[in-house]
This record gives C-alpha cells, structure tokens and sequence, in this order.
C-alpha cells in the first residue's frame, strides 16, 4: 500500500536549499560541528545574513501552510533572534526573542516524545533524545525566573544551532537520493530479512507493552536478538522510530518504544537469563539493595551528564564573551558588562530625595 507523505515544501531540493541558507558553510564541509560556531564568517557576513532572511521567511511560508516540523521551525526562530541581535547590537527586547525561541524549541521538542500515558520529567526525556540538561535548565531559567543574561542566550542559540544540524538537518539525504528525492535514508525494505525482523519485533512491542512479566519479556528479545542479530535489530528499530518520527500525527509512544528497546538490545548482556532471578537466586524476589544500586547509579550518570554540559555550556559563554570583546573594541564602543544580568547597579544622576508615593 502507498503511504503519501505531505510537505510544505515543494520538493527535496527546496529543502536542501533553506539547510544551505540556514547554515551556508556547514553544508560545504558536512563535517562534526565540535564547538564551532554554527555559521563561521568565512563568506561575506551580509551575503550570509540575507540568506538567512529568505530561509527565515520561507519557513515562515511553511508553517502558513502546516505540518512544518518543529527542528526546521526552531531553526528559524533561533537564526532570527541572531538577525535580530546583529541589527540591534543587544536589547532587553532582544532577550525575549532568545528566551521565546530557546524555550520553543526546547519544550516542542521534549513534548513531541512525551508519552501520554506515563508522564516523564523533561530531564528524563531529554536524556532520552539526547538533548544537554543544559537545554533544559536554559529554558527553564527563562520561561519561569529572570531572562538569563544576553551572553549566556547567544551560548545558547549557538549551541541549540549546532544540535539541530547533528540531529537533523545533517542526516537529510542529497537530493539525488531515491526516485523522486522526497524519502529519507534509512527506511526498511518491503521484503526479505529486514521485513521479517520488523515484523517481529513490532509483535515484541504488542507484547512487552501487555505483558505483567518483564522477564518473559527479556527472554523473548533474547531470542530475537540470537535469531536475527543485534545489528540488524538495531537498524531496524532505528528505521521504525525514523518512520514514527515522521508521521502525520507523529507517533510519540512508539518512537519512546523504539528508544527503549534500543537501549536493551545494546545492553543485553546486562541482562538476566531467563533461568536466573533478578536477584541470581531460584524464585528469588527483587532484592532492595538492587534497586537502590540502580538508582543511586543512574541519580549519579544524570548528575555527571549535567555537570558535563555545564561545562561546555561555560566554554561556549567564554567563547562569546571573549568574540563580544573583540566586536567592542573593534567598534570602539565599550562592551556590554553585568548591567543586563540585573542587580545593583551605580546611579549615575545626582540623588534626589522623593516622598513615598511622588512620581
């Protein structure tokens, strides 16, 4: 059976020409980001802002339209709040726009893989996709407290910038790719092993998802795993989150499926044998001091993650503040110091004395 896919774009190439407008240099070298910036000024920075302003005001024609994904959406407004800071050399007005984007992207994107019938926190989430917590700790400073600093929201949308390439836009296939270019790479054959494999493990998922046992669970993916191969199984699971993924509605519970299973299959070793008992012994309970252990392991993996973001979020701030300091003194204007970070500051009037209540 025919599955039509609807886009707002006409065809390939119109997107593949926005990815280009969108990150000019990146799409020459298509190469690891690492902590470049997500446009280096090797070509004329006007050239390169006015085709950032058409790739800005085509996906705004797109999102007229409807079914615009959500990363090719937050990739305009996070390259219009830098348009928009160019022009206007730092505002407060300026941070909204960064916050407004930042807080989009983010919060679209971890309620896109949000399971409705089992509510996860966005941290959780996040880890999942593999998204920083730096992410979500931006968007929360700035959608519930005081509007992070302009430094630290330029780290951001850089950083934001340079994750959506990796997780998107990097992955779209040539244009000359397939029969009409409009299908994504990495989509399962209709026949021969893989159509079995899917087969098989979209029955697994049926089943993991009604069954009270995990373990019966655990020995049946043993046995796939055995039967067809861990590579293949993990190709093929990518392949179904891929197509879930990019289905209209967008299948969310499936893709957190997908995402899951992935994970045990590359850890089956890990584990236990279908003979064997959670806690090694025959008929044996979950012991606590397992679950204890499992816990403080994962508290402790997330706690490492975060700090290692922190990291290198501090490394991109350092990175701006010192690229902001060059800007400065080659305008001879002086740069922009902790004033917009809020605080006490020096009045710089005469002080005058005022009764309570007069204006």
């Amino acid at each position: 059976m025919v599955q039509y896919v609807f886009t707002p774009w006409k065809d390939r190439r119109e997107l593949l020409e926005v990815r280009e407008q969108f990150y000019p240099d990146l799409v020459q070298s298509s190469s690891s980001l690492g902590r470049q910036r997500p446009h280096p000024p090797t070509r004329d920075s006007r050239a390169r802002a006015d085709g950032q302003r058409r790739a800005v005001s085509r996906v705004s024609m797109w999102m007229q339209r409807g079914g615009c994904p959500h990363l090719v959406e937050s990739t305009a407004m996070l390259v219009d709040a830098i348009l928009a800071d160019e022009a206007s050399g730092g505002s407060y007005a300026v941070r909204g726009a960064y916050s407004t984007a930042f807080g989009r992207f983010v919060t679209g994107l971890l309620d896109s893989h949000q399971d409705k019938s089992h509510k996860m926190s966005m941290y959780s989430v996040a880890k999942t996709i593999g998204l920083p917590a730096t992410f979500v700790e931006l968007r929360h400073q700035a959608t519930h407290e005081q509007l992070p600093s302009l430094t630290r929201l330029r780290a951001g949308a850089t950083a934001g910038l340079d994750w959506i390439w990796e997780y998107y836009w990097k992955q779209l296939a040539p244009a000359d790719a397939g029969n009409d270019g409009g299908r994504d790479a990495g989509h399962v054959a209709s026949g021969g092993q893989d159509s079995a494999c899917r087969t098989a493990l979209l029955r697994h998922l049926r089943h993991a998802e009604v069954a009270a046992d995990s373990s019966s669970a655990s020995a049946e993916l043993r046995m796939l795993a055995d039967r067809w191969g861990r590579a293949r199984l993990l190709r093929v699971l990518d392949a179904v989150g891929d197509e879930a993924a990019s289905s209209i509605p967008m299948d969310s519970k499936l893709v957190l499926e997908t995402l899951r299973l992935s994970r045990q299959v590359a850890g089956l070793d890990d584990l236990p044998r279908p003979d064997q008992g959670p806690s090694g012994e025959l008929g044996g309970g979950e012991d606590k001091s397992d679950v204890d252990a499992v816990f403080v392991e994962d508290t402790t993996a997330l706690r490492a993650d975060l700090e290692r973001s922190r990291q290198e979020l501090a490394e991109v701030e350092a990175l701006a503040k010192e690229r902001e300091r060059e800007r400065a003194a080659a305008e001879g204007t002086p740069a922009g110091g902790d004033a917009e970070e809020g605080g006490w500051t020096r009045h710089e009037m005469p002080w005058r004395s005022k009764p309570i209540g007069v204006v």
